[in-house]
């Protein structure tokens, strides 16, 4: 599509800017179409220059979603529905987003929820175990993790924390 666009040269310019910013740090197509309006390119140029950056290979929203997923469950801590969610919001696409989530390794996942919930069970003195429950549960429903994973992170924390 874009070898049919003339680009101007303010346009090359973008470009030079644009494969040197997708360089340096992934992008999606949202993104960087915000960044090459916010950098004063117009609206069909850019769309053009976004087009040339995918067909070249700067742009990749599978490999974007990859880490992406990657870095919000391990940085963040992030679960699944949360990653989603915000994956959404930059319109990629339902089947890409689905696939990268897929690829999240299951015992990094467990094992990441459990740390979060064991660090947020150190900062609660509730003694109270259903409040306590309710608590831990809101935290952990707030950083994207399905009810059925906390549930059981929930189950071991709690029945071990009740032991001692």
């Amino acid at each position: 599509m874009s070898d049919k666009y003339k680009f101007t040269d303010a346009d090359k310019a973008f470009i030079a800017k644009a494969e040197s910013y997708c360089a340096t740090a992934e992008q999606c197509r949202t993104s960087m179409m915000e960044k090459l309006l916010a950098w004063g390119a117009d609206r069909e140029a850019s769309v053009h220059i976004v087009d040339h950056l995918v067909e070249n290979e700067y742009i990749d929203e599978a490999r974007y979603c990859r880490i992406y997923c990657e870095s919000k469950l391990h940085l963040q801590k992030w679960g699944r529905i949360k990653i989603n969610y915000m994956l959404r919001n930059k319109r990629i696409d339902n089947r890409i987003i689905a696939n990268a989530l897929q690829q999240l390794d299951t015992e990094q996942y467990t094992d990441t929820l459990r740390a979060l919930a064991e660090s947020k069970l150190r900062t609660l003195h509730e003694p109270d175990h259903f409040k306590l429950r309710s608590k831990m549960t809101s935290f952990l429903a707030s950083h994207g993790f399905e009810q059925s994973e906390i549930h059981t992170v929930l189950q071991e924390l709690l029945a071990d924390n009740s032991c001692e």
